[in-house]
């Protein structure tokens, strides 16, 4: 998951059209993994979200708020989103 934001600039997000600047159609994001914040171009439903991010709807948790969501609920841009990483064990 070291490329949550692989599409993005060096700075890790998208750089920002005037009005992005000013924090419309933007969603802030948070890589639990990585422990990088940043902010994206607001996308309504998670699996665009992931999609935009060359994330793997399957390797990825997305949680808003106190919501784990899934891949066809829409986000709110007013809260920051969570990705955090699937992490399984197998019994010994």
């Amino acid at each position: 998951m070291a490329g949550v934001f692989q599409n993005m600039t060096v700075s890790g997000f998208q750089k920002e059209s005037d009005d992005e600047k000013e924090g419309k159609n933007m969603l802030s994001v948070y890589n639990a993994q990585t422990g990088t914040r940043g902010h994206v171009t607001y996308r309504r439903k998670v699996h665009r979200l992931l999609k935009d991010l060359g994330l793997d709807p399957e390797t990825v948790l997305v949680i808003q708020g106190e919501q784990l969501l899934t891949q066809d609920e829409t986000l709110s841009p007013d809260i920051e989103v969570e990705i955090r990483p699937v992490i399984s064990g197998g019994s010994s």
